[in-house]
């Protein structure tokens, strides 16, 4: 073979290695641009309590969850055992904030044909049946008391009877009503 031969086959395979080059350089390029990111995608913060992230619950979670605040409820309604001469109610709120089933029970007196007023409601944990605040009328005598230590409660038992009627009241607001 001659000289000018071999220069041209020489060309030849060089032009397809460059071009080879080419092609795989390209393809690279092509395909690095289809592949996802892999940086880290923000965090949406969540509210948190203390060291524990919470979330809101679903509106089904929230539906099973006040389904089973009512339940306890009837549960403690069912275990207060009163006379025959007191009539006693329930109403139940589970509250989404904070996760907790509050239980207010009323009990009152339903014969006043004698005089005697006798009224008390209280306000308890649903899941652990602890009292947390109670209020009471007996013979024209309020008292009231919140069942937290140290009690924040100081005054007369009118004052007392109103702060924990108040407090009551707060926690069996309804939050679809805010």
């Amino acid at each position: 073979m001659d000289n000018l031969t071999n220069r041209r086959i020489f060309r030849y395979v060089v032009g397809i290695e460059s071009f080879m080059r080419f092609i795989a350089l390209s393809l690279v390029l092509f395909l690095s641009g289809c592949q996802e990111s892999f940086a880290p995608t923000p965090r949406v913060p969540t509210p948190s309590v203390g060291p524990f992230s919470v979330r809101s619950p679903t509106a089904t979670e929230v539906f099973n969850l006040r389904s089973k605040c009512a339940e306890l409820g009837e549960k403690i309604v069912k275990n207060t055992v009163v006379s025959d001469a007191l009539q006693k109610e329930r109403v139940s709120h589970y509250e989404p904030k904070t996760n907790r089933c509050y239980v207010q029970l009323t009990i009152w007196n339903a014969n006043l044909t004698n005089g005697d007023e006798n009224f008390e409601e209280s306000l308890l944990d649903g899941q652990t049946g602890q009292v947390l605040a109670k209020i009471r009328r007996e013979n024209g005598k309020k008292s009231g008391i919140i069942y937290v230590d140290p009690s924040p409660l100081n005054g007369n038992s009118d004052e007392l009877y109103l702060d924990a009627s108040m407090f009551i009241r707060e926690m069996m607001e309804d939050d679809r009503l805010q």
